[in-house]
C-alpha cells in the first residue's frame, strides 16, 4: 500500500469517526428533545385540571360570597364536587390546607384530617411540606418524587401539580405517575442506537 493510499484511507477513517460523533450527538439531542417534549405535555395537561378543579372551588367560594349557601355549605360542595371528578378513568384531585392537615383526599379518605407534615418518599423528600412551600412561594407549581402504584410497593417518579386557593387557605392538586417517559426514553434510545450501528457498520465496510 502507498503512501498516497495510506493517507486517503486515515481521510476517511477519520471522516468515519467524526460521521459516527455527529450522529451520536444528533441522537442525543433528538432523544433529550423528545423526552422534554413528552414531559411537558404532562405538564401543561396536569396545570390546566388542576387549574379547572380550582375553578369549581372558586364557584362555590362565590356562591358564598353572595350568601347562596354558608361558607360551611359551599366548603362540602366543594369537596364533594372535586370528590367525584376524574381523569384518564383513574386520576384524581385532592385538597389540603396550608397546615399540612388532609381536607379531601378521594381514594383514602382515612387520611381526611389527618396531619401531613411526616409524609416523605423513598428519598426523604417531605411531599406536603414540599406541596406547601410552592404554594407559599409561588401560588402554584410542580413537585416531583417518588411513590408507589396501586397494588405496588415499588415507588416509581410521580409528578403533582398544586395550587393555592387563597380565600380558604386549601391547596389543590393532582399528580401523574411519570415512569412511562422514562419507558418510551428507553424505547427510543434502543431504535436509534441500533439505526446508528446499522449506518456506522455501512460506513465502515465502504471504506
Amino acid at each position: 500500500m502507498n503512501q498516497t493510499s495510506m493517507t486517503l484511507r486515515a481521510k476517511l477513517t477519520w471522516m468515519t469517526v467524526v460521521t459516527v460523533f455527529t450522529l451520536c450527538a444528533l441522537f442525543v439531542g433528538l432523544l433529550n428533545f423528545q423526552k422534554n417534549q413528552l414531559l411537558s405535555d404532562r405538564q401543561d395537561k396536569l396545570r390546566t385540571l388542576v387549574e379547572a378543579a380550582s375553578g369549581v372551588v372558586a364557584h362555590f367560594e362565590q356562591e358564598a360570597r353572595s350568601g347562596k349557601m354558608t361558607i360551611e355549605e359551599a366548603k362540602t360542595a366543594a369537596k364533594g364536587a372535586l370528590r367525584d371528578m376524574r381523569y384518564d378513568k383513574s386520576e384524581y384531585f385532592w385538597i389540603n390546607d396550608l397546615s399540612d392537615l388532609m381536607v379531601m383526599h378521594p381514594i383514602k379518605p382515612e387520611m381526611d384530617g389527618q396531619k401531613l407534615d411526616q409524609l416523605k418518599d423513598k428519598n426523604g423528600k417531605f411531599l406536603f411540606m414540599e406541596f406547601n412551600k410552592i404554594v407559599r412561594e409561588k401560588g402554584a407549581g410542580f413537585v416531583d418524587y417518588l411513590w408507589s402504584k396501586p397494588g405496588s410497593e415499588t415507588p416509581v417518579p410521580k409528578l403533582s401539580y398544586v395550587q393555592g386557593f387563597a380565600p380558604w387557605n386549601w391547596v389543590i392538586g393532582s399528580g401523574v405517575y411519570i415512569d412511562d417517559l422514562d419507558a418510551k426514553f428507553r424505547e427510543s434510545a434502543t431504535w436509534l442506537i441500533i439505526c446508528g450501528l446499522i449506518i456506522s457498520a455501512f460506513i465502515g465496510i465502504s471504506l
